[in-house]
């Protein structure tokens, strides 16, 4: 078996791997409405299809040889600039999933590394994400910090 990691950028023929790694990924946070599950898929297929098509979701899958066992995925939306941030755009993190048997060999790292940099070189003063709480820790040591949002369910 192939063991290096390949990173690629995906396109819309990963949409369908997209879907499933996004669903994997709520299923491992505990949530097992699976009807819910299988709505949020499907009115996520339009969106990744409009979206990877505009360039305002990117993504990147992880392979081992010819298998993709992670991704994750990076949302640009239209934002007003502010005084640290001269750009009207901005970009958050999203979807950073691995197969539960492919964890813990450095491949959600990789794949951070990856958009990090991709971030870099598009200019972002900065870029944002949700962290679950198993993946906290990589996050902090890649240097992200708390910010101070806050949130109100409607």
């Amino acid at each position: 078996m192939d063991t290096e990691i390949t990173i690629h950028e995906a396109t819309l023929d990963d949409v369908q791997e997209i879907l499933r790694q996004r669903r994997g990924m709520y299923e491992d946070m505990n949530y097992t409405d699976q009807a819910a599950l299988s709505v949020m898929v499907n009115l996520c297929r339009p969106y990744l299809l409009d979206a990877m098509a505009d360039g305002s979701f990117r993504a990147w899958m992880a392979c081992m040889g010819d298998c993709i066992v992670g991704g994750g995925a990076i949302v640009i939306v239209r934002w007003p600039s502010h005084p640290n941030d001269r750009q009207c755009r901005r970009a958050t993190i999203l979807n950073v999933y691995t197969d539960r048997e492919y964890r813990r060999q450095g491949i959600a790292r990789q794949l951070m590394h990856t958009m990090i940099a991709w971030c870099k070189r598009e200019g972002f003063a900065s870029v944002t994400l949700h962290a679950s709480k198993d993946g906290g820790p990589l996050y902090e040591s890649l240097g992200f910090e708390p910010s101070n949002e806050m949130k109100l369910k409607l």
